[in-house]
């Protein structure tokens, strides 16, 4: 388990990003750099909603055995995950970022935080036999701030 905590702050999202991208196998970073930054920036949105202040969680898994890796972020918000909308038209800022993560990630979900308030959003991306999510040379395991 590799976890960074940042602030609920725009800049997050990029932090998030050139964070996991080195810690990540070749056969998923892709998708998973590109949901990291989705899921950040939701953070950040329902973080400053709820007045919030506290860092949000980033925190990926490599499965040993090279089947998949897990991606998990909390934030400060009780308010569940939206339904993933049908289409989001041309000209809106936002709101494709639950059709990323419906087309990139294996499966995906929200759970309430454990021991306080808010979630934690989910996603798993699983590798191939003939990709194998193999960890890179080197793995990190403590928590970094940012």
């Amino acid at each position: 388990m590799t976890c960074l905590y940042v602030p609920p702050v725009p800049e997050s999202a990029g932090i998030a990003r050139r964070w996991a991208a080195p810690l990540l196998p070749a056969a998923v970073r892709d998708p998973v750099v590109l949901v990291v930054s989705e899921l950040v920036t939701n953070a950040v949105a329902a973080d400053t909603a709820a007045g919030a202040t506290e860092d949000i969680e980033v925190e990926i898994v490599i499965d040993p055995a090279g089947r998949h890796v897990a991606l998990a972020v909390t934030d400060a918000s009780d308010q569940p995950l939206p339904q993933t909308p049908a289409e989001v038209a041309a000209d809106q800022d936002s709101g494709r970022g639950l059709l990323l993560l419906d087309a990139l990630a294996h499966d995906h979900g929200w759970a309430p935080r454990c021991g306080g308030s808010g979630k934690c959003v989910w996603a798993l991306f699983r590798c191939t036999p003939a990709q194998r999510c193999s960890p890179p040379p080197f793995e990190r395991m403590e928590c970094a701030g940012a």
